[in-house]
């Protein structure tokens, strides 16, 4: 039960720095900010049972995942400047504001709340037994991506993923156009 309260301490916490670091400039590593979505689009292949209920929940999932990502991108701000690590090189710099924080936020509440539709029977036979140690771990958030039944949260986060770099690669391809442009 303790370990369960500290890790909902801990993902208000992470929420939270999420919302701060939304507004302060940090590096775009290409390689980095891809990980999570190519890992989470590979979770999604190994966790996906390609039934027709699943396949329908993916039709509409999609588009909200890719809303959700290009919703992400609405707030970036782009500067390039001389990189920490060497000074003779330049480095990209993006502040992600707050319509990340907000998207990422309603990608993780939507991926709860679905494991919770789907879970619904398991929780409401839960309270029928009165097995309350039991709930807090079933509506545990870090313990849903460790199920096989969960391929739509590994779908959320992967296509809103892959749709915030792709938005900001393009962003920084007509930064670089427009600088090219200025200087000639």
């Amino acid at each position: 039960m303790l370990i369960n309260l500290l890790l909902m301490l801990f993902l208000i916490w992470f929420i939270i720095h999420n919302f701060i670091k939304a507004h302060t400039f940090t590096s775009f590593s290409v390689w980095h900010d891809s990980f999570v979505p190519i890992y989470s689009l590979v979770l999604f292949f190994i966790t996906m049972k390609w039934d027709r209920a699943n396949l329908i929940l993916l039709a509409i999932l999609t588009p909200v995942a890719l809303l959700l990502g290009w919703y992400e991108t609405r707030g970036i701000e782009i500067k390039k400047e001389k990189s920490h690590k060497n000074k003779t090189e330049y480095e990209y710099m993006i502040k992600r504001g707050t319509p990340y924080a907000v998207g990422w936020t309603l990608t993780f509440v939507l991926g709860i709340a679905l494991h919770a539709w789907f879970a619904k029977e398991k929780i409401l036979n839960m309270f029928s037994e009165a097995i309350w140690d039991n709930l807090i771990e079933e509506l545990n958030p870090f313990a849903i991506f460790s199920t096989s039944h969960t391929w739509y949260i590994w779908l959320l986060s992967g296509l809103s993923s892959t749709t915030f770099i792709s938005v900001i690669k393009y962003s920084i391809s007509r930064y670089l156009k427009h600088k090219k442009e200025k200087t000639l």
